[in-house]
């Protein structure tokens, strides 16, 4: 799987661009607040449909302008796709697969998959649950697109659960009304259903990323996902024996939206007694164990996008990502070009341009 090309008009700070990439390694190289990881963004929003770093898909739409275009060409083992997304304010966004017009996002998801490194989930390891949650979210919608139409489905009831108790709370009321029991009956359905789905993945995910960070590190890497509830019965119980606490705090305190994993190198918990350099070593493994399970799964490897990755690394670990990425097409954002770099094509990014090196 590779990306051939991608055309924007009005993405955040680029009025027009149009580019053609390497099959393998491609480089966007300027200084910062210049639009590299613009372009990474653009990248990402044809796979899950959404930026990585903002909810509003308006911020994505040039400053003055009423809309945002973007299309993007792939290849899979199969055929050639066209991507296109159009953004216009206080508008549904317009996705269309090969000129057919989408309806949801989760017929988009798993066409284009990708993995990103990007700064920010250097805290995975050491940062709070909603970080792990969303790698886990994020990993497994490309895998397994059940999980993000389950996952739609979830929040969906989540919010109006979170709706009703607030209703409740501002009535004065302290008991279970018939409603709640039939949100009650969605919530433990549909959260038994993403548990098992995170089970089966995070056991996956642990094989490979032990794999991936003993070659790193020659250091023992382990994953513990534990799910909140065993049976469907013992979540419903809970909502019913904690419903005084959530009507104090006013939302859903029980489900996988509230749910953690655990990692240990050598059998210490990573989040309290690890180095700085071990925690990023096994931020590093999980992303490469995800694009190793994503291979498994479809027999190609996904688009890697790299931003600034390496200049959070030392020496030993970027020598080691770079020995992983030849054979796989990468996308890397950099203010100096590293030794390791020198190879594919090179971007230079200025003002809301890039041009390709002669």
């Amino acid at each position: 799987m590779y990306i051939k090309s991608l055309t924007l008009k009005n993405f955040r700070n680029y009025e027009t661009q149009s580019l053609t990439f390497d099959k393998a390694t491609n480089v966007f190289q300027g200084n910062n607040a210049q639009g590299k990881t613009n372009l990474l963004e653009a990248l990402y929003l044809f796979s899950m449909g959404k930026s990585f770093r903002t909810n509003q898909d308006s911020d994505l739409i040039r400053f003055g302008e009423s809309y945002t275009k973007a299309e993007l060409r792939f290849c899979d083992r199969n055929r050639e796709h066209v991507l296109e997304i159009i953004i216009l304010r206080d508008k549904k966004k317009q996705i269309k697969i090969n000129g057919l017009t989408i309806s949801r996002l989760s017929e988009l998801v798993g066409h284009l998959n990708v993995v990103l490194f990007y700064p920010e989930e250097l805290g995975l390891v050491k940062e709070g649950p909603h970080i792990r949650r969303r790698f886990m979210d994020v990993a497994l919608s490309q895998l397994r697109p059940g999980y993000y139409h389950t996952l739609g489905r979830y929040q969906r009831v989540v919010d109006q659960r979170n709706k009703l108790i607030k209703k409740i709370r501002m009535s004065g009321g302290n008991s279970l009304s018939d409603t709640m029991f039939v949100w009650n009956e969605k919530l433990a359905e549909l959260g038994m259903t993403l548990m098992q789905y995170r089970e089966e993945f995070m056991q996956r995910l642990g094989v490979l990323a032990q794999k991936a960070h003993f070659e790193a590190s020659g250091e023992t890497l382990t994953l513990v996902y534990k799910p909140r509830f065993e049976t469907k019965e013992a979540f419903l119980e809970k909502l019913e024996t904690g419903f005084d606490r959530e009507l104090e705090q006013g939302y859903t305190l029980y489900g996988p939206h509230r749910e953690d994993f655990e990692i240990f190198i050598n059998d210490k918990e990573a989040k309290t007694f690890g180095s700085q350099g071990q925690q990023r070593s096994a931020v590093l493994s999980l992303k490469l164990a995800q694009a190793d399970l994503l291979f498994e799964e479809y027999g190609e490897y996904p688009v890697l996008l790299l931003d600034d990755i390496m200049s959070e690394l030392d020496q030993t670990r970027r020598a080691y990502l770079a020995g992983k990425i030849p054979d796989k097409q990468v996308f890397i954002t950099c203010t100096e070009l590293d030794a390791l770099l020198h190879r594919g094509k090179i971007f230079t990014v200025s003002g809301g341009k890039a041009a390709m090196q002669e």
